[in-house]
């Protein structure tokens, strides 16, 4: 079983395999894909001893469970952008210049 809480911030490494998980009959289910590149997802569950299920692209997805890890910093991914909002960006830097941005 997993060590993983509902909710929390995960990594899955390129060239996993995903699948879609039935869930009337506790099975496995088409379609698989193969990650070409690592992804983020969030930790839904675990659907048996040795696969989780996750979500991310706005897709819920089940994967072996060795295949999930722990998401230690960030960013990971290139390209992916910093999870600071330019709101709070914009408020760091105009409390530096006395409340006033440009």
């Amino acid at each position: 079983m997993s060590n993983h809480n509902k909710g929390d911030l995960i990594y899955i490494p390129a060239d996993t395999t995903i699948f879609k998980w039935s869930e009337d009959s506790n099975v496995p289910v088409g379609p698989t894909m193969t990650l070409k590149k690592p992804k983020r997802a969030l930790f839904i569950n675990d659907v048996s001893d040795y696969y989780s299920r996750v979500i991310f692209d706005a897709e819920t997805w089940t994967l072996k469970e060795a295949d999930i890890f722990e998401l230690k910093s960030l960013p990971m991914i290139k390209g992916d952008q910093c999870l600071k909002s330019s709101r709070l960006m914009l408020e760091e830097e105009g409390e530096e210049n006395g409340g006033k941005t440009n």
